[in-house]
């Protein structure tokens, strides 16, 4: 399977199979590198050079000789041997330049001339044409979790965790519950230096939380945990570490934390999630520190969906496009994607980063996504477009006026628009928290205009019924 892979990905197959449709080439089209079967890896070079590395590190281990002549003749024979080696990895030295250049070359030709803008055409040609691109080989002694999705080129199950958290409870360690409820994971994702922004959501959101699983309105198997990277800046981590003996509540990997990593950290939190929780809970809502979540309808939103296998839920992007820099300020360079790198005109759809819920069963699926498809460094497109396509889980995308998430509402939103949503994000926790606090205390109200003039004031204990596609 692994050897048809490479074959199928790195020659003129791919060639074919990546050209939008009705726009195959004639022969005199292709480029004369393009004719030919050659391994765009050049895994046959590669793999002469190991084999003659291995003979000169032989011959460097000349065993003691009992006479000088003797010395003297083994001198002779190695300074022979090793010009004969020199020569041939020259040559071959030159020929794996030559295979990367006709490489080079193919896949510019491609790019250029066929894929640049054309429509995105499916997860599994972006894998295709990234691997021709990058040469890239599968990873050897590790094994799929799902084997029909292909050779694992991503490890993605060896994260470690230096801080961490305990796992969630199974229902069989839950004594105290009186009776069943639904329970979610809140995988909260963080920076090492968001000090503020993690006890701001202590001293707000989560009071709701607490009260909520007090009353017992959600499963005691409930449970949060902030997630971030790793800092080389010793106070900063200091600073984590004591924040985590007093509160709890942290998981820290061990990797880089920045913004084109975000990505590889969402990977760690399903893995993390597949360790210890994705068992034992209905749901996981992965939310972004910046973003306020309206815990009331968080319950209404599990109580409604915790039986929905194999879907995700979010407020939908359908047709965003790469930004390709210069061309845009350069606040925008983080999102930069070049055409070498994703040469269609637009992304697949996807659901909105900061706030979205899954089902726990698609949390293995995803991961095993993530091991077979070549990493781009934007979350949300990669994990909620191209994972979740390979996986075939069913995309749920908020449909009508309540919606899982929302874009920035004012930090004092209408009462109108904060029982609408999940989750939107906020420059101050407090103040929102407050207006959604007067809300649920019935001190302002969501009055709304009937298709005949009169007001209706709306109910602030009736619950949200989100609809989705």
């Amino acid at each position: 399977m692994i050897g048809k892979f490479i074959f199928v990905s790195l020659c003129l197959t791919v060639f074919v199979q990546l050209l939008p449709s009705g726009s195959s080439p004639r022969k005199e089209q292709i480029p004369a590198v393009g004719q030919k079967l050659f391994g765009l890896g050049c895994h046959k070079e590669k793999k002469q050079i190991d084999q003659l590395v291995g003979t000169i590190d032989a011959l460097k281990k000349v065993p003691a000789k009992d006479t000088i002549a003797d010395m003297e003749n083994a001198l002779r024979r190695e300074r022979a041997n090793n010009q004969e080696l020199q020569v041939l990895v020259q040559k071959l030295t030159k020929k794996l330049e030559l295979c990367d250049d006709k490489r080079k070359i193919f896949n510019n030709y491609v790019l250029e001339s066929f894929l640049r803008n054309s429509p995105y055409s499916g997860v599994d040609n972006y894998t295709r044409y990234t691997v021709a691109r990058l040469g890239m080989l599968p990873i050897k002694n590790v094994k799929p979790l799902i084997s029909k999705f292909g050779p694992v080129i991503n490890d993605v199950l060896s994260f470690r965790y230096p801080i961490n958290i305990p796992s969630c409870p199974s229902v069989a360690e839950i004594t105290n519950n009186t009776w069943w409820n639904p329970s979610v994971f809140i995988a909260l994702i963080s920076a090492p230096d968001h000090f503020k922004e993690r006890n701001d959501i202590r001293e707000t959101w989560l009071i709701h939380l607490k009260s909520v699983l007090e009353k017992n309105l959600l499963g005691m198997g409930t449970r949060f945990g902030f997630f971030l990277g790793q800092t080389q800046n010793d106070s900063i981590q200091k600073r984590i570490e004591e924040e985590s003996q007093k509160h709890g509540g942290i998981v820290q990997i061990e990797m880089d934390d920045s913004y084109r990593n975000l990505t590889l950290k969402g990977i760690a939190v399903l893995n993390w999630v597949r360790q210890h929780c994705a068992s034992k809970v209905d749901l996981v809502f992965k939310v972004d520190d910046d973003v306020y979540v309206n815990v009331h309808n968080l319950v209404h939103f599990v109580r409604s969906n915790y039986q929905s296998n194999n879907s995700l839920f979010g407020y939908g992007n359908f047709g965003f496009y790469p930004i390709r820099m210069p061309g845009y300020p350069e606040d925008y360079a983080k999102w930069d994607m070049t055409f070498q790198e994703y040469p269609w005109s637009h992304y697949p759809n996807y659901v909105n980063g900061p706030s979205y819920f899954m089902h726990a069963s698609v949390v293995v699926p995803l991961l095993a996504a993530s091991q077979t498809n070549p990493l781009i460094p934007f979350e949300d497109v990669f994990l909620t477009g191209m994972c979740t396509e390979k996986a075939g889980v069913k995309m749920r995308y908020s449909a009508g006026t309540h919606s899982v998430f929302y874009r920035p509402l004012p930090t004092v939103p209408p009462p109108c628009d904060l029982r609408s949503f999940v989750g939107w994000p906020t420059d101050n926790q407090f103040v929102t928290h407050s207006a959604v606090d007067d809300f649920y205390r019935n001190k302002t109200q969501c009055v709304v205009t009937e298709s005949d003039g009169t007001k209706k004031t709306i109910d602030f204990t009736a619950p949200v019924v989100f609809k989705f596609t």
